[in-house]
């Protein structure tokens, strides 16, 4: 790490050197095509040229909705070499939400591929607007046109926007340097060696496929694998037949996964997960059917270019509900009361310090509390060996008839329970109390529910007060554009 820590730390200039120092080491796979590291930098510097050919020029906001493939790959190191910051649209979202985040980004150029140019249109009709090439070429003449802009460490360079459905979304800058730190941050955590290949699973606009393999791939001359079904079932076949040794995913593509035919996979030797809490089940056959298999449960948020805590799995001593262990490297946690500091153990808002953690959105500058502390929004603890364990988002926290009820908990008591395969619970009007507990179940289909067993692990595990009063069984939980549980649609369901 201190060898990278001596360079400016520009994502320009980490792929400059990754280019210089292994030229024919495979850099990227897509379905647009392989790249050698030489040829992804010279890829780059002439997609930045044709940003300047547009009329972008350092120091522009430029708008990209593209699909998961090579140049989507690319974008953030084109943006660094062009001097600019990227606004990733989420291509899950209607127009009418792009339109939200284009109006809190002002960008001076949009680009979109084929398969997204309408609804960029419809999104900003008076911005100027690029078409992407159908593939990522590399035109000598352009490569050769570099003038090698002095890029600043702190200058942001991908911009990551709420959906503002609820309102004006706020826009999250990432910084060459932020996005590098967290790079070296997994650097420390896991176990890599030579000739890493990290299957893209998630979509390359999320803040995890950022910070986990956009960047740390370059910096330690591996390759990221970007496949074009990121299905399961497709991925299980890709595990193996591409020789894949890492995959960051979310637990419920991780549930999907172990329930796919049983496959040898002995290359793969290490999986980050998190933005949700890992079922005992999908862990425990992960496990099982990997053994050499390196889990980390990481903990983290886009305010803070991504991981903020990591846990091992352990199969034979499973972590408690909610725990995902300590901070990375330079990185504080804090759990905040009302009246101040929690005393270890006691619940209260998470907050992080650290050199990751944003300045302040880019529309909405006042967001860190004095002394550069971040509220995550949410609750949570921190033990005395400095362990933290998430216990809710802070809308998520069930007030019922003045006792706290933490999601995650009963969550993890309704997934032990045989036959559930994940569970959510969130918090329903009820006249008297304020509000009941509601829970949405996905059961195993050859599993029956069983409300007696159910109502018997929370009130064991959690107590009498936070069993459900709502109980329902769903195909699938209704998840939001970032992949989360959304559980407003479970409560407008009721």
């Amino acid at each position: 790490m201190s060898v990278y820590a001596r360079r400016p730390l520009t994502l320009d200039g980490l792929l400059r050197r990754a280019a210089q120092r292994w030229p024919d080491r495979p850099a990227l796979e897509a379905p647009d095509g392989v790249f050698r590291y030489s040829e992804f930098d010279a890829a780059v510097t002439a997609a930045a040229a044709g940003l300047r050919d547009a009329g972008v020029r350092p120091g522009d906001r430029v708008a990209v909705a593209l699909s998961h493939d090579a140049l989507l790959s690319a974008v953030p190191f084109v943006a660094s070499r062009a001097g600019c910051s990227a606004l990733l649209l989420n291509t899950a979202l209607p127009a009418v939400q792009w339109a939200r985040q284009l109006a809190a980004v002002q960008p001076a150029v949009c680009v979109a591929d084929a398969p997204h140019l309408d609804r960029m249109r419809a999104a900003a009709p008076r911005v100027r607007l690029v078409a992407a090439p159908d593939d990522v070429s590399l035109d000598p003449a352009s490569a050769a046109d570099d003038p090698a802009l002095e890029v600043r460490e702190n200058a942001p360079v991908v911009l990551l926007a709420t959906s503002g459905t609820t309102g004006e979304p706020k826009v999250i800058p990432l910084t060459n340097r932020g996005l590098i730190h967290a790079g070296l941050a997994y650097l420390d955590l896991l176990p890599w060696g030579d000739a890493e290949r990290s299957l893209v699973v998630m979509p390359l606009y999320y803040i995890g496929a950022l910070s986990t393999q956009t960047v740390p791939m370059p910096l330690i001359g591996g390759c990221n694998v970007v496949p074009a079904d990121t299905r399961a079932a497709a991925a299980a076949r890709e595990i193996v037949e591409r020789r894949i040794t890492f995959v960051d995913a979310v637990p419920s593509w991780l549930g999907l996964l172990v329930r796919q035919p049983p496959f040898s996979a002995p290359r793969w030797r290490s999986l980050v997960h998190g933005g949700s809490p890992m079922p005992a089940a999908t862990a425990a056959a992960l496990a099982a059917a990997h053994p050499g298999l390196a889990m980390f449960d990481v903990w983290g948020l886009s305010e803070a270019h991504g991981p903020v805590t990591a846990h091992r799995y352990d199969p034979e001593r499973p972590p408690a509900a909610g725990v995902v262990g300590r901070p990375l490297t330079g990185l504080r946690v804090r759990a905040r009361a009302p009246a101040g500091d929690a005393a270890p153990g006691e619940a209260g808002e998470l907050e992080v310090h650290g050199p990751t953690v944003m300045a302040g959105y880019v529309n909405r500058p006042a967001t860190i509390r004095r002394g550069g502390w971040l509220p995550t929004g949410d609750v949570g603890s921190v033990d005395g060996s400095g362990a933290v364990r998430v216990l809710a988002r802070a809308k998520d926290v069930i007030d019922r008839g003045g006792r706290t009820i933490h999601s995650v908990e009963v969550e993890a008591a309704l997934r032990s329970v045989a036959g559930v395969l994940d569970a959510a619970v969130y918090g329903t009007p009820d006249p008297v109390a304020g509000e009941a507990v509601a829970a949405a179940l996905v059961l195993d289909p050859a599993a029956e529910l069983d409300i007696p067993a159910l109502r018997a692990a929370v009130r064991e595990r959690v107590g009498g007060h936070a069993v459900p009063r709502l109980v329902r069984v769903v195909d699938d939980l209704p998840r939001n554009a970032a992949g989360k549980v959304d559980k407003r649609r479970l409560r407008r369901a009721d």
